[in-house]
């Protein structure tokens, strides 16, 4: 699966996109039509004409050959209810001037909302969807153009386990939780339908009022805290927009315990971002408890106008599997069980991990501390443990992965072996090398002084044990050393922490920079300071770009864990302790807590403004003041976990006028994982039945947002991650692409640039320059994008510039 939204698609959704795409009428991957205009009609980008103008003269049927056209009616609303007959309606197309039906060809640009009989005119819902579509009719080189809407209701009583609610490493559904509740009786039923009355503390805990859902995402686990009476019998799940209404009764599905969390139905999820148009959708949830009813819990989301691209790797450092270290904690005392360090991907459709690095066997085989090209192709990830400099080079585009051993090696502990300077890389784009970090021996520990300087290298592949190429670099101050660098999506920019040398203020540790990279010349323009927080404890670390490729989300460091540069553990105390090691009591002074470590928010800022750049925190995407607190003591008080947020890096595909951000969070994600935000090592947590919070987050920000406002949104889980491991370090990547004739469903895919279709109809990659590019088609500069002012160039990609 190449991106995330694919499996989610209805079976007889893409038989009907299909047929659409095949037509030279409005569909997005259509053919160019008589006109020459890619759209299929007048060459607007808006809402074309209902009414063609062109006339000529002399026809059949008596009328001339080019009379203007309409259809008949030009606007059509059905309501059509899931599991009753479908409502048809029927089109007829005439000639404006005497009224006179024609026989008209028709055609529907959204075949997902319902079918259009070719010669009749007849419409049929699909029951699939519900939303707009644009029925055309087509008579002597005329076109006329209806609007049909359909209202889509669905109802539900009880839930069945559906093929992609899973139950392995993702948990259920891919995001945890327990299983759909059964059916409801309809004394129940009516008491749902009553007016309910409030239960103090009833509190929704996720997800988060305002989050921005990009479509093709799996379900969420709705969570809340119960009120007052503790336990509820049943539930009601309403989901409301324009052209879609639902309702879903669910019976209590804890076993043991009070019903505190349910799933959203995947299918009527599904139907929900397919039917959404823009507007805003309302969740309610109404609880019954001895015939009362209880509530209602109200959210409002926003659903993005197209699918969610890539995959994303990341480290786990207590996996399941991979088995390389032993003595994780188990709920049986006494028995431990071998876990692993490794490299995991979230792929599109699946609701678990699938490991992409990283092997059973000893130590050797951990492969964490990763980087990925943004273009899929590559990923360099560390070797065994954080002491040993052992590197490899992963190709992605083989399946599976094919591993290259970088030389030389060494031991950060013996200053007599050259050290391998290769430790978290900002690979280029296209994968093909690499500039490394030089802050410590092993990329994230230690001071670091007397480590390599920062180089730009050749990535060593095609197997076996390779040194890789030094690239000779021209303008990089030779004493400046740079931590956590990171490209550009277009390769022109390079950000990074400036952890010594250069001179002030490039010599603290904590400040952030961006310096111009030439590939052609592999020449570095002047170093240009971003950003230094005020606090001298603080530090900005690890940016990434946005795909506008002109400014970096990047994480402050507002407490420090005084053991690791850059690391996100818990902190060490005095006794050398570390990670809630309880073989030995807490330090009396409780100086350093070994429940308690770094703290860091993320913010953003343009690297390409003039004068100085403003830094903004991103206070929607960090929690603020909305995040649930948990209870003393839990390490998840008094706010706490509005600064529990690190690691961001962007897909360098925009989608939907937003860039999606994922980052590691130690929040609460809800009440399934509620553990104090630093016990994730499994030797010392038993994490086999209470998951730790450390998890993948992920967070839509706004494209056309101006310097200094906060342009993100909440954020959201990560479904399909490894529920019962501690998941950090998230790289969003594409998948490389495919060659031409391959199957597609958008341009992106494609190492050509183009997805159309073939001589059969069947959307294929081509390298075949169309009139105009599409959303998510190859692009130079914007006026390729059809002239639709919908869409911009943006990182080469024609793209919606902002949310609608």
């Amino acid at each position: 699966m190449r991106r995330i939204h694919l499996a989610y698609v209805l079976g007889s959704m893409s038989l009907a996109i299909a047929a659409a795409c095949g037509s030279s009428e409005g569909s997005q991957f259509g053919t160019s039509s008589g006109n020459g205009n890619e759209d299929g009609g007048d060459g607007s980008s808006g809402n074309p004409p209902l009414i063609s103008s062109s006339t000529s003269s002399g026809g059949q049927d008596g009328a001339p050959i080019g009379s203007p056209i309409e259809i008949v009616p030009a606007e059509q609303t059905l309501d059509a209810v899931v599991g009753s007959p479908m409502p048809t309606t029927q089109f007829r197309a005439r000639i404006i001037s005497s009224g006179q039906e024609i026989p008209a060809s028709w055609a529907i640009d959204r075949g997902e909302i319902g079918t259009i009989a070719l010669t009749t005119g007849l419409f049929t819902a699909s029951g699939a969807v519900g939303g707009s579509a644009t029925i055309t009719a087509t008579y002597e080189g005329q076109t006329a153009r209806a609007k049909i809407t359909v209202r889509l209701k669905v109802v539900e009583n009880g839930g069945a386990t559906s093929p992609d609610a899973g139950g392995g490493a993702g948990g259920n559904g891919g995001v945890g939780g327990d299983p759909p509740g059964g059916s409801v009786s309809q004394a129940n039923i009516d008491v749902l339908h009553g007016s309910p009355v409030a239960d103090p503390n009833l509190t929704l805990l996720y997800p988060y009022d305002g989050t921005v859902w990009p479509r093709g995402i799996l379900a969420p686990l709705l969570m809340w805290k119960p009120g007052d009476k503790g336990d509820y019998d049943a539930l009601s799940i309403k989901i409301k927009e324009d052209a879609f209404d639902y309702e879903g009764f669910y019976a209590k599905n804890a076993p043991t315990g009070p019903f505190k969390n349910h799933p959203i139905s995947q299918a009527a999820w599904k139907q929900m971002l397919s039917s959404n148009q823009g507007e805003e959708v309302e969740i309610t949830l109404t609880f019954a408890k001895d015939g009362v009813a209880y509530g209602p819990l109200k959210v409002k989301w926003k659903v993005a106008s197209a699918p969610l691209k890539g995959i994303v790797y990341y480290n786990s450092y207590g996996t399941r599997l991979a088995k390389n270290h032993d003595g994780a904690l188990t709920s049986t005392p006494g028995v431990k069980e071998p876990f692993g360090g490794a490299t995991l991907g979230v792929r599109g459709g699946s609701t678990d991990p699938i490991l992409v690095a990283g092997g059973d066997g000893d130590v050797s085989y951990c492969r964490v501390c990763h980087s990925v090209a943004a273009n899929g192709s590559a990923l360099i990830t560390q070797r065994g443990t954080g002491g040993q400099r052992k590197f490899s080079t992963y190709d992605l585009t083989q399946t599976p992965s094919a591993e290259t051993v970088m030389s030389p090696e060494g031991s950060a502990g013996d200053p007599s072996i050259v050290q391998a300077p290769y430790a978290w890389p900002a690979i280029y784009p296209d994968g093909t090398m690499f500039f490394n970090d030089s802050s410590s021996a092993d990329g994230s520990t230690g001071s670091g002084e007397g480590q390599p300087g920062n180089s730009l290298w050749r990535v060593a592949s095609g197997g076996g044990t390779k040194e890789p190429e030094k690239i000779t670099t021209a303008g990089w101050p030779g004493s400046l050393r740079a931590a956590f660098p990171a490209f550009s999506p277009d390769g022109k920019g390079l950000a990074f922490t400036t952890f010594a040398g250069g001179g002030a203020p490039f010599a603290d540790k904590r400040s952030l920079a961006y310096a111009t990279f030439d590939k052609a010349t592999s020449t570095f323009g002047p170093v240009k300071h971003i950003y230094t927080p005020p606090n001298e404890e603080h530090s900005a670390l690890y940016p990434a770009f946005l795909p506008t490729n002109d400014a970096v989300v990047f994480h402050v460091e507002t407490e420090y864990n005084g053991r690791d540069y850059g690391g996100t553990r818990s902190r060490q105390d005095t006794n050398g302790h570390v990670d809630n090691d309880f073989s030995k009591p807490l330090d009396p002074d409780r100086v350093y807590r070994r429940d308690h470590g770094t703290h860091a928010e993320l913010w953003w800022a343009h690297t390409n403004v003039a004068g100085t750049p403003i830094a903004t925190r991103l206070d929607k995407l960090n929690g603020k003041g909305y995040l649930p607190s948990g209870p003393a003591g839990s390490g998840h008080e008094d706010g706490a976990d509005e600064t529990l947020n690190y690691e961001p890096t962007v897909n360098p595909v925009p989608s939907g006028g937003y860039a999606w951000v994922v980052f590691t969070s130690r929040r609460l994600y809800g009440n399934v994982a509620t553990q104090n935000p630093f016990w994730s090592d499994p030797r010392y947590h038993d994490l086999t039945t209470e998951p730790t919070t450390k998890k993948l987050w992920v967070a839509a920000i706004d494209l056309n947002a101006p310097p200094g406002t906060d342009p993100s949104h909440p954020a959201f889980y990560l479904p399909a991650q490894e529920l019962l491991a501690g998941n950090m370090r998230g790289y969003w990547v594409v998948d490389p692409c495919k060659d031409d004739g391959n199957g597609c469903e958008s341009g992106d895919e494609c190492c050509g640039g183009f997805c159309r279709p073939n001589a059969s109809g069947a959307l294929v990659c081509s390298n075949v320059v169309p009139i105009c590019a599409q959303e998510f088609e190859r692009c130079s500069v914007t006026t390729d994008c059809c002239n639709n002012p919908n869409y911009q160039c943006i990182n080469g990609r024609c793209a919606t510039p902002g949310p609608k």
